[in-house]
């Protein structure tokens, strides 16, 4: 069975809950007025940002369990499909992984885009996928596949530009993961202000209530407090025995991970494939400094 499936030219994930039908009926799914909407790539830290918006939006109360941010309350759109976010009532909060260009726009929707420094991501989606999966995946296949494109989602780099490309948009907000991680107060405050001036009025002025949300969106926190249950994993006869205990979603969450792990020529082919793609980026200098 293969890994993948491509839809519209893009390679997606083939796995358990992944339909054909939900990929294609979200990528023409048009965002209302007010919406707000996760974007990322796998493992950039995606959901931690959807934790740390329900803390903002709802002022240090909603903490979910995983599978209700999965499905109702944050969905995720192409495992749930359309219907999940048309059920949603009040503030329409939802995620994905696509492209920027592959989905429908709405200037008066609110989008927030996470992005990670490309060894650390390959580093965690590695992992994750090799858990997801159940079975040994060599890392030389992932690496191949992050490099070239023929990877779950396509290639990370054109994927960080297609919304770098619009990051003079209004509605659009960027958040660098590495950023995030060193100085999440100011992340928040950021976010938050995003958001509305409500929202930030709101953790200005109330340090202690920033003060929380700074601690339950920490890494620590979130994988004590997080249980994270993937249904289709249980339904596998031909998973190997242990191996759902051996899972773990929230791994490290740390910064420096990809540079630790890689061979020098692989960070040497990383860094090339993404200076081509990226060309003069900004970026380029925060993932590449040395």
């Amino acid at each position: 069975m293969s890994r993948l499936q491509i839809i519209r030219g893009v390679p997606f994930p083939s796995f358990g809950p992944f339909k054909k039908e939900n990929i294609e009926k979200t990528l023409d799914y048009p965002p209302r007025d007010g919406d707000i909407i996760i974007a990322s790539y796998p493992k950039t830290g995606t959901t931690w940002l959807q934790y740390t918006l329900l803390q903002i939006v709802s002022k240090g109360e909603s903490y979910p369990s995983f599978q209700d941010v999965l499905e109702k309350i944050s969905p995720f759109m192409e495992v749930t499909g359309p219907e999940a976010i048309d059920n949603l009532t009040g503030l329409r909060m939802y995620k994905h992984h696509y492209r920027y260009d592959m989905v429908k726009k709405n200037p008066k929707a609110k989008v927030l885009y996470i992005y990670r420094n490309p060894a650390d991501t390959l580093i965690s989606f590695y992992h994750f996928i090799q858990g997801v999966w159940e079975k040994k995946i060599d890392f030389d296949e992932i690496f191949e596949g992050f490099i070239t494109g023929n990877i779950e989602y396509g290639r990370y780099f054109e994927h960080v530009m297609s919304f770098l490309d619009h990051k003079n948009d209004d509605n659009l907000l960027l958040i660098s993961y590495e950023k995030l991680h060193a100085n999440p107060k100011e992340g928040i405050l950021r976010i938050a202000k995003f958001l509305g001036e409500e929202y930030y009025q709101s953790l200005s002025t109330d340090e202690s209530l920033l003060e929380k949300i700074v601690e339950r969106t920490s890494f620590d926190y979130m994988k004590k407090n997080i249980d994270v249950d993937l249904p289709h994993r249980k339904k596998n006869e031909n998973a190997s025995e242990g191996s759902e205990k051996e899972f773990t979603f929230f791994r490290k969450g740390v910064v420096g991970d990809g540079k630790k792990s890689l061979s020098p020529d692989q960070l040497r082919r990383l860094r090339e494939v993404a200076t081509e793609v990226m060309k003069d980026s900004e970026v380029l200098q925060d993932w590449f400094e040395d």
